[in-house]
């Protein structure tokens, strides 16, 4: 499995899309490990996101790209 501080060593700046309204953020890695640790899963990361604009909670609604 791979952990938030991974995926940032690997591509970068996150961008973070919902999936409900197309809402897009871009974090850098940085902001990203201050909000889940750099050990936590993307899996487990993507379970705790709320999109900003239309509020949706569902652990699939959002992906990091």
């Amino acid at each position: 499995m791979t952990t938030v501080a991974r995926i940032g060593r690997l591509k970068g700046p996150l961008t973070i899309r919902c999936f409900t309204c197309a809402h897009q953020v871009t974090w850098s890695v940085a902001e990203a490990i201050r909000r889940f640790g750099g050990e936590c899963m993307v899996t487990d990361a993507r379970r705790r996101l709320a999109c900003s604009a239309c509020g949706e909670r569902r652990s699939r609604c959002v992906d990091f790209v």
